[in-house]
């Protein structure tokens, strides 16, 4: 029976290694394109060359790959650990029952930390579709007596350039705009 295992495990070795091999190929040649183009655009004198659906794709894209690769493994390794559970004797059950605790603790760190990843990116989307960031609310600018924006800092009056930056001119401050 130990003989069948190892086949099994070799098996499942081998075609995880060539799924392996033809993921990170075609990943790491899109992640090397792009991350030429994101240091190119950042070198570049406008600010606006970076467009957000590339990067939000590619963090998508790279969010699958992980996602999918931590799903492959779990699975190989709770097969491998329920096999070995079903031939062992009474020693072999209980190294696997000593294997188990690390293994739902590796399974809740990998698929918690993708989860959290994924409510963050989520909960950015929505901040950014509602029209701003947690910062915008708290505004860094007053009114004078004629409804003209005043920034709260020095005083100034900020200009349309100010209110579409965001950004008093004078002393750099935000204005939440």
């Amino acid at each position: 029976m130990k003989n069948i295992v190892k086949k099994v495990i070799f098996i499942l070795i081998i075609l995880m290694i060539l799924v392996s091999i033809n993921t990170k190929i075609h990943a790491w040649s899109g992640i090397i394109e792009d991350g030429k183009d994101f240091i190119s655009a950042g070198q570049s004198s406008g600010r606006d060359t970076i467009k957000a659906e590339e990067l939000q794709s590619l963090s998508g894209y790279l969010y699958n790959i992980l996602l999918a690769g931590g799903v492959v493994i779990a699975v190989i390794v709770a097969t491998v650990l329920g096999i070995q559970f079903m031939l062992g004797g009474a020693e072999g059950q209980a190294k696997v029952k000593e294997m188990l605790v690390p293994f739902v603790i590796g399974c809740i760190v990998v698929f918690g930390g993708f989860g959290f990843w994924k409510i963050a990116i989520t909960v950015g989307n929505k901040l950014e579709s509602a029209g701003g960031t947690p910062s915008s609310s708290s505004s860094s600018y007053e009114r004078d007596e004629n409804g003209n924006p005043i920034c709260r800092n020095c005083g100034d009056e900020l200009g349309p350039g100010e209110q579409r930056r965001g950004k008093c001119s004078s002393c750099g401050e935000p204005t939440g705009i």
